[in-house]
């Protein structure tokens, strides 16, 4: 696989052409060229970027964004090789959602995946929800699945601006390519020319995603680990076919995907981790980027070569364009997953990059070299806390709760892999949702809840501080690993301080600075080490803290905050909104087998 991506890289083996993009992605994917708002006029007015005004309190625009999303399978190629997967309206990745601050959006999800049936959810990644938990779209917590043949519409608040994305969260379902990217305009933090759009970089697999959880799930000799086999840029990719043995249909040339730069101009670049497992090293030959966002938050903008993204992670950069001659030229883009931090094969994704003026072929292959950047700085992480301060300052509060969670990674009663948090492990009953629960009176409280639900509730605290260790234990007990791993850690419903991430346990000093510390909704905690966060308690709700590695969620990697339960009950349309589907749900699964083998059920079933 090596010598096939240097011949590539080198200009030997052709870049495109292979396929059609309805045989790669399902159609032509395209989110370049983004306006800076939608409309004939910015609804914010003469509103400047004024930090967290912006991305807290949200203005009214009086309109609705509406769209339609098929889940349905299909069989597409997106790096050349034919697999199974499950998509959006046909297409991988999805369609992009686009508003302006303040917009509300509707979402109609219809669940068409047959053959075999399954449930579906969609989550809005990093979206507050406030006053609409149970949109969040996290099954067995905020609402049942969507059952087969059914729609749910979900109805959600434009509340940041900048870059997020959608995903399934039912199982690992994201794997099999329910994705897609989101985008809210808004006041510019930063000025630019020209908005290129999202760029979504994730980690592939060939093997149907319920086998590769089966694998990672599996006792003993039936064990596996997921190893990726090649790392995709908006969905595209070309493999080395000559290593395909089983017959599956596969062409080597399938393309990659062309980004354009405006020459001179100042180009936004919205980079997206939506895969599944992989840390990944973002970077364009010969051009340097300035970071001016991570996740949703602004800060202040500094310049570097390369960039760190855990699965979930968002950065918005500003590239300068080049002009003159420097123009006729193809640069690579490249993001490659860590060979250390990772279980990739095949580790590098390619984009070719042009200029708008380009005297050229449009399918000129790039000749350019890598940029020189020593990852190992990074440890697994991201980059230091002291380089990424927010451009609106915000102080560290005093905690009222202080909580520590320790995470190891074990094998149960029966071989199977499984993550404990202070001895419990998340299995959710996709047929009662806490949120659920708690609405209805029957999870008010700690001792009414199922232990697997593993809920954390803040109870009367204001301010909520959350130490994750991550320590190597005795590898001479075969039921704890020796090695820890990388993990993204996603709050819902909340952007959190980042006060300390790093190796080792926690000293109880802060790496970030406490009269400005980073803010944001995923933050790597790195392998043998530890990572503080803390967050104001003002969303009431049940929000998933988990991490963003697929199979890790699988294995019951997810603690449950449940913050200001009395407020839960007085939300408006809370029950009714819910019933929408766990009624459905009820009905569908109480005849049919729920194929899960995860974290989705409280019993392991085998597909039949």
């Amino acid at each position: 696989m090596a010598s096939f991506i240097g011949k590539l890289v080198a200009g030997a083996l052709p870049l495109f052409g292979g396929l059609s993009p309805g045989n790669t992605n399902g159609g032509l994917v395209n989110y370049q060229g983004r306006p800076d708002f939608l409309g004939s006029s910015a609804p914010w007015g003469s509103v400047t970027y004024d930090g967290d005004t912006v991305n807290q309190k949200t203005p009214e625009t009086g309109v609705t964004r509406y769209y339609d999303f098929n889940i349905a399978r299909a069989k597409l190629s997106p790096d050349g090789y034919q697999r199974d997967m499950i998509v959006v309206n046909g297409q991988y990745p999805g369609p992009l959602i686009e508003a302006n601050w303040g917009d509300w959006i509707e979402v109609t999800v219809t669940n068409n995946i047959t053959n075999p049936e399954e449930g579906t959810a969609i989550h809005w990644h990093a979206l507050l929800q406030k006053d609409t938990p149970y949109y969040d779209g996290v099954p067995g917590i905020s609402q049942c699945p969507i059952a087969p043949g059914e729609s749910f519409t979900y109805r959600f608040r434009a509340d940041h601006v900048g870059t997020t994305f959608y995903h399934s969260h039912y199982s690992a379902q994201v794997n099999a390519g329910v994705s897609g990217p989101i985008v809210f305009h808004g006041p510019k933090s930063q000025n630019w020319d020209y908005d290129v759009g999202p760029v979504l970089i994730s980690d592939w697999f060939h093997k149907e995603y319920f086998e590769i959880v089966k694998g990672v799930m599996g006792s003993g000799a039936d064990r596996i680990a997921a190893t990726s086999v090649n790392n995709l840029i908006n969905g595209k990719m070309n493999f080395d076919c000559s290593t395909v043995t089983d017959g599956t249909p596969c062409v080597s040339n399938a393309g990659v995907s062309k980004f354009t730069l405006k020459p001179g101009k100042d180009n936004l670049l919205r980079i997206i981790n939506g895969g599944s497992a992989g840390l990944q090293y973002f970077s364009v030959d010969d051009h340097l980027m300035t970071v001016v966002a991570m996740d949703f938050i602004p800060i202040k903008p500094y310049t570097t070569n390369v960039i760190t993204l855990g699965v979930g992670q968002r950065t918005d950069v500003i590239i300068h364009g080049k002009t003159g001659n420097l123009t006729n030229q193809a640069y690579w883009i490249r993001s490659n997953i860590s060979t250390t931090c990772a279980l990739p094969d095949q580790p590098y994704g390619l984009a070719a990059l042009y200029y708008s003026d380009a005297d050229s072929d449009a399918n000129k292959v790039p000749t350019s070299q890598p940029q020189d950047y020593d990852v190992t700085r990074f440890g697994c992480g991201n980059e230091p806390l002291t380089l990424t301060q927010p451009l609106t300052p915000m102080p560290v509060k005093e905690p009222d709760t202080t909580v520590t969670i320790n995470v190891i990674d074990t094998l149960n009663a029966t071989g199977n892999d499984e993550y404990l948090l202070n001895n419990r492990t998340f299995h959710a009953n996709y047929n009662l949702p806490v949120l659920k629960a708690v609405i209805e009176g029957t999870g008010s409280n700690t001792t009414t809840f199922d232990p697997l639900w593993n809920v954390l509730p803040t109870g009367d605290s204001k301010v909520f501080r959350i130490v994750w260790e991550n320590q190597k234990f005795d590898p001479a007990d075969p039921n704890l690993y020796a090695l820890t791993f990388a993990h993204p850690m996603h709050l819902h419903g909340h952007d959190y301080q980042v006060l300390s991430a790093g190796p080792g346990p926690w000293d109880g000093s802060l790496d970030a600075d406490a009269s400005n510390a980073l803010r944001r909704d995923t933050h790597i905690l790195p392998p043998n080490g530890h990572l503080v966060v803390q967050f104001e308690t003002d969303n009431p709700g049940v929000w998933p803290f988990h991490c963003h590695v697929a199979w890790h969620v699988s294995a019951g990697f997810d603690v449950n905050i449940l913050e200001r339960a009395q407020d839960l009950v007085n939300l408006p349309n809370t029950a009714e909104v819910m019933n929408q589907t766990c009624t459905a749900w009820d009905a569908w699964s109480a005849t049919n087998v729920v194929d899960q083998i995860d974290s989705g059920l409280r019993m392991a079933m085998e597909r039949s």
